[in-house]
Formats: C-alpha cells, sequence, structure tokens
C-alpha cells in the first residue's frame, strides 16, 4: 500500500514537540522466580521475587514492543517452556491463573495454556482501584477472551497481561504491538504462579521454578497523522454507511450508506471490508437498503449489530440485523427501539450494546441495550440523559465509559458532552471543547488511547469541519495533526487494529456531494 505523505517527514516535523527519546531499547533477564504481583514493591506473601522492570518518563504516544525473546523457564523444574508457555495439560497451566485481582492489580486467566511471560504498567503510584482481569486463550475460545496472536494490546495502569515471546505465533509471526498508558512510568516483566494443592488461584510456590528468558523491551515514542492510501478499488461515494471492527474475523465491516439527501437517501445494501484496502462481500442475505443506520460490533457473541436507519422512501427503520463472517442474519427480539437513525456503541465494562436516542420525526433521547446472547432489546430509564439528539458515540476503555459528544438537537447542534457508566449519564464539563456540530465522524483510537472525534457540520454557519480532536477522559484536545482530510460530516470511522490505525472513509462535502476517499489516521514512528 503506497502511502501518499513520506512518514519520516511527519516525524520530523514534529519532532521538536517530543519529550522522550524517539527510541528507548533495554536488554532484561527474567528469572523464574519472579512474581508479577510483586510489582511496584507490593507484597503479596508469596515466596516470589520482584520482577524485573525498565524505567522511562510518563507521557503519550508511546508503544511497547519485545523485538526478541528467548530462552526457557518452569514452574516444576522440569520440563523447560518457552515465553509463550506451554497447553494444557502441562504442571504449569492449572498454575498459572489468578481469577481475582492481587492488591492494586487485575488477575490473569488463560483458558489453554500456562506458564506464559507476563508483564504490567505502572505509574509512579499504583492504582488505587484493580483493573478488570483480562482473559486470553490459545485456541479455545469457548470461554471468551483475547487470543494470543493479537495485533496489538492496550493494557491499563495495573493490569497484567499476556506478553509470551512478543509475537503472533509461536517464535514466529509479527511483532506484537502494546499500547504504554501515558501515565505509566515502569514496565514489570514476571511470572504468575499458584499452589494447586493449597491455595490455587493466590500467588505462590514460586520457588520450584527453574530457567528464565532474555528480554529484549523497545519503547518507541511515535505522532498521529492522517495519510491517503492509494487503493485499487472502493465502494462508491456515500454516506451514513454503518462501520465496525469485527474482532472475530479480522477485518473492518462496512454496509450500506446513501449518496442523496433526505428524503431519498438513494441508499445501498452492499457489504465491503477493509483489510488494507477495500474489498466488497457476496452474501447470500443483506438487509434492505438504508442510510444512517445503527452498527457496532459485540464480542459477547463475534457477531457485528446492524439497526434501524433511513430507507429509500425516507421512511425510519427498526429491524435488527447480525454479521456471522458469512451473511447477515435478520434477528427477531419481542421488543425493539421505536425507528431511527442513529448510533450505537458496544460498552465492554458490562458487556451490553448501548444505543441512544436517535433521527426521527423529531429527535429522540432514549437509552436501550441489545443482550447479543439473549437476542433482546431492553430499554433503560436513567436518572439523567442528554437532551434529545441525533449523536454518535465511543466507548472509552480508560474510563470503561461511553462518550457522547454534540450532535443535532431541535434547538440546533450542541457541543455537550456526556458519558454512560452502564447505569446513568453524566454531564461533563470539560475545559475545552470542539464547537457545535452533527454528524462528526467519532471513535476510539487504541493507538492514542483517547476517544477522537473527525469533522462534522454546524448547520447555523454551514461550516463543515475537517478538525481532529482527542478526549482524555476529563477533556477535549485538538490533534495538531500533519495533514488533515478534506471538511466532511457523516463519515464512518472506527478503530482497525491491522491497520494500527483509524479507517475514515467518504462522508458529505456538502449536502449532498458524496466523497469516496479513505484515509487513516496511524501512529507514525519517530526516527
Amino acid at each position: 500500500m503506497r502511502l501518499k505523505k513520506p512518514f519520516l517527514a511527519v516525524a520530523l516535523a514534529m519532532v521538536d514537540a517530543i519529550s522522550l527519546p524517539a527510541q528507548d531499547q533495554v536488554s532484561l533477564t527474567v528469572d523464574a522466580t519472579m512474581d508479577i504481583y510483586r510489582a511496584g514493591g507490593y507484597n503479596d506473601g508469596s515466596n516470589g521475587i520482584a520482577p524485573v522492570v525498565f524505567s522511562f518518563p510518563a507521557g503519550a504516544w508511546r508503544t511497547m514492543t519485545f523485538p526478541s525473546v528467548g530462552g526457557a523457564w518452569s514452574c516444576a523444574s522440569s520440563p523447560l517452556y518457552g515465553a509463550d508457555g506451554a497447553l494444557a495439560p502441562s504442571p504449569c497451566y492449572n498454575v498459572s491463573n489468578i481469577p481475582n485481582p492481587v492488591g492494586p492489580f487485575s488477575g490473569f486467566l488463560g483458558t489453554d495454556f500456562g506458564g506464559a511471560l507476563v508483564g504490567v504498567f505502572l505509574g509512579d503510584t499504583s492504582p488505587a482501584v484493580a483493573p478488570p482481569t483480562l482473559h486470553f486463550y490459545f485456541s479455545n475460545s469457548s470461554q471468551g477472551g483475547v487470543q494470543t496472536n493479537f495485533l496489538t494490546q492496550t493494557p491499563k495502569i495495573g493490569q497484567v497481561f499476556f506478553l509470551g515471546d512478543g509475537l503472533t505465533g509461536t517464535g514466529t509471526g509479527t511483532i506484537q504491538t502494546f499500547f504504554v498508558p501515558p501515565t505509566a512510568t515502569h514496565l514489570y516483566l514476571g511470572y504468575i504462579d499458584s499452589c494447586t494443592q493449597t491455595t490455587p488461584g493466590v500467588p505462590g510456590c514460586y520457588t520450584g521454578n527453574a530457567g528464565s528468558l532474555s528480554v529484549t523491551a523497545r519503547l518507541q515514542q511515535y505522532v498521529p497523522d492522517w495519510v491517503e492510501p492509494t487503493l485499487s478499488s472502493a465502494p462508491s461515494g456515500r454516506c451514513c454507511s454503518g462501520i465496525a471492527y469485527d474482532a472475530a474475523h479480522n477485518y473492518t465491516l462496512l454496509f450500506g450508506g446513501g449518496d442523496s439527501g433526505q428524503p431519498n437517501p438513494n441508499p445501498q445494501n452492499d457489504t465491503w471490508v477493509w483489510r488494507g484496502g477495500w474489498y466488497k462481500l457476496s452474501p447470500a442475505t443483506s438487509p434492505s437498503a438504508r442510510a444512517g443506520l445503527s452498527m457496532t460490533y459485540d464480542p459477547t457473541t463475534g457477531t457485528v449489530v446492524l439497526f434501524g436507519g433511513l430507507d429509500a422512501d425516507g421512511n425510519n427503520l427498526n429491524d435488527t440485523w447480525t454479521w456471522d463472517g458469512v451473511t447477515w442474519t435478520q434477528q427477531f427480539p419481542p421488543v425493539s427501539p421505536q425507528a431511527r437513525s442513529g448510533y450505537m456503541t458496544y460498552d465492554a465494562a458490562t458487556e451490553i450494546v448501548v444505543l441512544f436516542g436517535g433521527g426521527q420525526s423529531s429527535n429522540l433521547a432514549d437509552t436501550w441495550e441489545w443482550n447479543g446472547l439473549a437476542r433482546t432489546w431492553t430499554q433503560k430509564f436513567p436518572a439523567a440523559s442528554p437532551s434529545p439528539r441525533e449523536a454518535p458515540l465511543a466507548y472509552d476503555p480508560i474510563t470503561g465509559e461511553i462518550v457522547l459528544f454534540g450532535g443535532s438537537g431541535s434547538a440546533g447542534d450542541l457541543d455537550d458532552t456526556w458519558t454512560w457508566n452502564g447505569v446513568t449519564w453524566t454531564q461533563q464539563f470539560p475545559a475545552a471543547s470542539p464547537s457545535p456540530r452533527r454528524a462528526a465522524s467519532t471513535a476510539y483510537d487504541v493507538s492514542l488511547g483517547q476517544v477522537v472525534v473527525f469533522g462534522g457540520r454546524d448547520d447555523a454557519t454551514g461550516q463543515v469541519f475537517n478538525d481532529t480532536w482527542g478526549w482524555n477522559g476529563s477533556t477535549w484536545t485538538e490533534l495538531k495533526v500533519p495533514a488533515q482530510p478534506s471538511g466532511r460530516y457523516a463519515a464512518t470511522m472506527d478503530f482497525d487494529p491491522i491497520s494500527n490505525g483509524l479507517p475514515l472513509f467518504a462522508g458529505w462535502l456538502e449536502c449532498c456531494t458524496p466523497l469516496d476517499d479513505t484515509w487513516l489516521l496511524i501512529p507514525v514512528a519517530v526516527r
């Protein structure tokens, strides 16, 4: 894929704004008796020793990779295992699960393997509350979790994560990328062990371990920039499509959209995937043509969920469909939200899909949840809600909340910020915000660790924006990236870990002139 902007020029243009060295690399020895739960000086009561540590200054926009991991260790003297551990049955398998938090740290679960190298990021102080436990698997996905061949991982402070040999396969594959929390100042490397005969699930029995691993850890500074790839094919120009990264099938899925304004949006019902380029699919069954649909990925079922939209006659829809990687299937829940166009997103904290408000003959302000396992919609009645509007949503895994910014309401376009914590909506009052706008593109960017808002339109002034903003959990900051796509609204955008960034597709330059270009907001390494 050829990029129209040289990465090195981008990096050099911003290097004077970087406080960290572009790259910092260390070599570490991880002894088999190192207990990851003794990181930061915490005493978990085990007989292990403190894990090895890589220290660095706090700062945004950094990745950690492990270009070299070698050696072997064991939790039972023999046999020895590599950094990825061993599949069950093995002596280490039954002692490498810590289901509950340990002090300020999360637990750790492995479905079908054990004895792997693990890590944890910490700041200068330990977290006040332990983050959620991560769950990994090698091939058995029956209990959910993250497969060990992931391309990227975004651990939270205090969240123990699988590191293994730092490659997508055991001893082979692509180097995996770990995005460093902005407040992190230390990376600790060690192991998980537990005495199955006495206190299973509690750290212990380290003195019987043997061996060590040699690890090269590389801290890399980067800057974000928009780049436009040269493509051989793409969907036709349009606005208001549905987009979602399908983690079960490792591509970004796009459906439908329209190339004209209301009341006849001339909608499409084609299905495309982004995997370094656009590829059209031909499923046996598809939803009817529509624009303004809501779409998100539901990891509880491994399917993409689609709801509603606007048909060719300008009528709102309220049907629900799911994508399983092969075809679309209509679902028939006993209750459904009112017909509408709008937005929804997956709430990882509650493991449920959330839909708020949307556009109809008048704007709505209701909150609904889609339970993919039960295949049911349930209306929620929170104590507080944003005013009626059609506004984009994005889940922020750092705060564990859904973020809503602006949107189109009855009184015009808005610039307020709200968050959903699984129970109620809370208005936030940040020190800075984007200007009022509707139909902005919104998604969480793993590499930035922020919710990103791009573009949108202010109907009061007619201005169409091309600015990029990031939400860090407390305020909005405009990201002064070197390149910007042209101004647009009603474009589609979601994070794609294969591209390691945010694909942005099409949208309206002005009503109703559809665009057909693709851009990527990606991290560019500072050399």
